[in-house]
C-alpha cells in the first residue's frame, strides 16, 4: 500500500448523510422560529435548508477528492484539505485501539468504517476512514498491529478452527424491554418533546387550533393534565424505541484475548475490548432501575469507549444485582472480586444534606415574602433534597482488598466502581474548611478511559479512612 489511495466513492454519500445528521437539531430549531410562515421576503428558511443540503453534499465531494492515505514504513499516512493541506502520520506504537464497524450508512454500500484511536488523540478518534472495503480495513489493521498478511490470515484460520467462542451471552428480549422501560434517556427525550409541543400551533390549521384552545380555556386544569400525560407518554415511547434499536441483538462473545460486543437493530456495531486494557468496572443503578433490583455495567478501557456513553463501553445493558458478580466472573473474571465497603461516618450526614436543603429554604423564604402561598413549594423541595442527601450519605463508601479498590457514591443514580491497583493513574484527597471541622475528607482517583482520564470522587469520608486509601496507593507506587 505505497501509492496514495482514496476512500470508496460511496464516502461522498456517507459524509453527506453524516453532515445532514449533524444539522438535524438546527433544522428542527429553524422550524420553530416561524420563518416559513411568511410568504414574502428575501430571507426564508426553505432557502437556508436548500443551502445547507447543497453545501453538505459539496463538502462530501471535496472531502473525498482531497482525502488520501497510504501505509509505508510502519506508519499510516493521511493527507486532507483543499485550501489548508493537512498531513498526518500515525505510528504503530501510538495506536491504542482499532475498531472496524459496519454502521447503517456503510452497510447500504457493503463497506465498513475504520476508526483508529491513538495516545493523546483527544475525545474523538484520531483517524476515521468512513468508507472502505472490509478486506482493506483488515489489511490496515494487521499492518498497524505489526502483523504480516500471512500472520493475520493464520489468526483468522485459528479463529475458525477454534469454532465457537469460549462464552456467548445474549440479552434476552424480556430484559431488553425492561431496559427500555427503565432507561434514563427519558430526560433528554422529554426536553425535545416539550420543545416540539411548544411550537405545535405552527403545524395545526387555525380553525382546529382555536377549537382546541377554546376547549383548554373551558377545562383548564384537566386539559393541562392531559397535555402533561401525553408529553410524558410520548417521551417514554421515544426513549423506549431508542433503547430497543440501540441494544437489540446485544451479544457478548469472549475469546482468550478479547471480548467482542455486538449490538444494534438498524445500525449494527461491533466493539472489541481487550481485557488487559480494562481499567475499571462501573455499575450504575439509576432511579428507575434500582427499585426493581436492576443495574447497568460499564467498563472503562484504555483506547475504547464511545462518546454517546460518556467515553465508556456498556458491557451489560441490564442485569439483576445478584447476577452481576457471576456475569463478571464469566466475561471479565479479574473484576469479579467483591470488596467490603466502609461507609461515611454519621457526622457526615449534615454535610450531605446541607446543599440540598439550604437553597430550597432560601428560595421558599424569598417567594413566600412576595407570594405567600407559593413559598410552601420551596419547603417541599427542601424535603425532597433532604431525602436525596440521606441517600447520598447512605450510599457513600470505599474499601480495598489486596490489589482491588471499590468506591460507591450517588449523585442521582448510584454508582459502584471496581478498579485494579496497577490501573489507577492518580489518587488524591480534598478537604474543605467545613470538612476539616468535622474531620472529613473527599477521596478521588483517576483511571485511563478512552484516550483521556476519568475520575471518581467519594465525598465526606472519615479522614482516617481517606489517609489509609492514600497510603494503600502510594505503597503500590513505591513497590
Amino acid at each position: 500500500m505505497n501509492s496514495l489511495r482514496r476512500l470508496h466513492v460511496a464516502a461522498i454519500f456517507v459524509s453527506f448523510l453524516q453532515a445532514l445528521r449533524s444539522f438535524l437539531v438546527p433544522l428542527l430549531i429553524s422550524l420553530f422560529i416561524g420563518g416559513t410562515q411568511s410568504s414574502g421576503g428575501f430571507f426564508r428558511m426553505e432557502y437556508v435548508w436548500i443551502a445547507i443540503i447543497a453545501l453538505s453534499f459539496i463538502a462530501g465531494v471535496v472531502h473525498w477528492i482531497f482525502f488520501r492515505y497510504r501505509f509505508e514504513d510502519g506508519e499510516l499516512y493521511i493527507q486532507k484539505g483543499m485550501f489548508v493541506r493537512k498531513k498526518r502520520y500515525i505510528q504503530q506504537q501510538r495506536v491504542q485501539s482499532i475498531d472496524i464497524t459496519a454502521g447503517l450508512l456503510q452497510r447500504i454500500f457493503g463497506l465498513v468504517k475504520l476508526k483508529i484511536e491513538t495516545a493523546g488523540g483527544g475525545l474523538e478518534p484520531e483517524i476515521q476512514l468512513i468508507a472502505i472495503s472490509r478486506e482493506e480495513a483488515e489489511e490496515i489493521r494487521s499492518k498497524l498491529l505489526n502483523k504480516t498478511s500471512q500472520e493475520a490470515a493464520r489468526e483468522n484460520d485459528e479463529r475458525e478452527e477454534e469454532g465457537k467462542p469460549e462464552l456467548t451471552w445474549k440479552l434476552k428480549p424480556n430484559r431488553l424491554v425492561i431496559a427500555a422501560l427503565t432507561s434514563s434517556g427519558i430526560g433528554l427525550t422529554l426536553s425535545a418533546v416539550i420543545a416540539l409541543f411548544s411550537q405545535v400551533e405552527q403545524f395545526i390549521p387555525d380553525a382546529y387550533y382555536e377549537q382546541v384552545m377554546g376547549l383548554v380555556s373551558r377545562t383548564q386544569l384537566s386539559a393541562i393534565a392531559v397535555v402533561i400525560v401525553i408529553i410524558l407518554l410520548l417521551s417514554w415511547f421515544l426513549s423506549f424505541l431508542g433503547t430497543v434499536l440501540k441494544y437489540g441483538h446485544f451479544t457478548i462473545e469472549t475469546y482468550p484475548n478479547e471480548i467482542v460486543i455486538s449490538r444494534g437493530l438498524l445500525e449494527k456495531r461491533q466493539l472489541t475490548i481487550h481485557p488487559d486494557r480494562v481499567t475499571a468496572v462501573r455499575i450504575v443503578r439509576n432511579i428507575f432501575r434500582q427499585p426493581f433490583g436492576f443495574a447497568t455495567v460499564y467498563v472503562e478501557s484504555a483506547g475504547g469507549g464511545t462518546k454517546d456513553e460518556q467515553l465508556s463501553t456498556v458491557l451489560i445493558p441490564i442485569a439483576r444485582n445478584n447476577e452481576i458478580e457471576a456475569l463478571l466472573a464469566d466475561v471479565l473474571p479479574r473484576y469479579a472480586h467483591p470488596v467490603k465497603l466502609e461507609g461515611a461516618p454519621r457526622r457526615a450526614l449534615l454535610r450531605f444534606c446541607f446543599p440540598f436543603v439550604i437553597v430550597p429554604l432560601l428560595l421558599a423564604l424569598a417567594v413566600g415574602f412576595f407570594w405567600n402561598p407559593y413559598g410552601y413549594y420551596g419547603l417541599l423541595l427542601a424535603l425532597l433534597g433532604t431525602g436525596l442527601g440521606y441517600l447520598q450519605y447512605r450510599d457513600a463508601g470505599a474499601g480495598v482488598d489486596g490489589p482491588f479498590i471499590a468506591v460507591r457514591f450517588r449523585k442521582l443514580s448510584q454508582v459502584h466502581i471496581i478498579s485494579f491497583k496497577p490501573k489507577i493513574q492518580a489518587a488524591e484527597t480534598r478537604v474543605s474548611p467545613l470538612q476539616r471541622r468535622k474531620e472529613l475528607s473527599s477521596f478521588r482517583f483517576s483511571v485511563l478511559s478512552s484516550v483521556v482520564g476519568k475520575s471518581f470522587t467519594v465525598p465526606h469520608l472519615d479522614e482516617r479512612q481517606v489517609g489509609q486509601l492514600l497510603q494503600w496507593f502510594s505503597a503500590e507506587k513505591r513497590a
